[in-house]
């Protein structure tokens, strides 16, 4: 399973939870992925994770009407530059896109911090 698959999954199990209302959930998560939740972290979509054993616990976060912040993740895959990144965010602001590239996981949401293009993996 390549990486960008398994970002995908990663995801998807959120979005499932936070689709169901739970507040946790807890499942096997491998070194790629911690990077993933680390930047879910640090943008503020998820409160963060717990090591528990050989699994992890991650805490969901809600927006203030119960909504959860990943209900609305569109997944696509493609390569873009720095320019076209920087030309999608400014049309549709309104998004966060997850980008993957040689230097790690991006979250961008400005059209400001883009310093890399990549592979784009996912909108919310």
């Amino acid at each position: 399973m390549s990486i960008i698959n398994k970002f995908k999954l990663v995801l998807s199990k959120i979005k499932v939870a936070q689709i169901s209302k739970k507040k946790i959930i807890k499942f096997k998560v491998s070194c790629t992925d911690l990077l993933l939740l680390d930047g879910l972290w640090k943008n503020g979509f998820i409160h963060g994770y717990k090591k528990l054993r050989c699994s992890y616990i991650i805490f969901l976060r809600y927006a203030s009407r119960g909504l959860g912040l990943l209900n609305s993740i569109i997944f696509l895959d493609s390569k873009v530059s720095n320019k076209q990144l920087k030309t999608l965010i400014s049309l549709d602001s309104y998004y966060s896109y997850l980008v993957l590239t040689c230097k790690g996981i991006f979250i961008y949401s400005t059209s400001d911090l883009v310093k890399h293009g990549g592979k784009l993996i996912a909108k919310f």
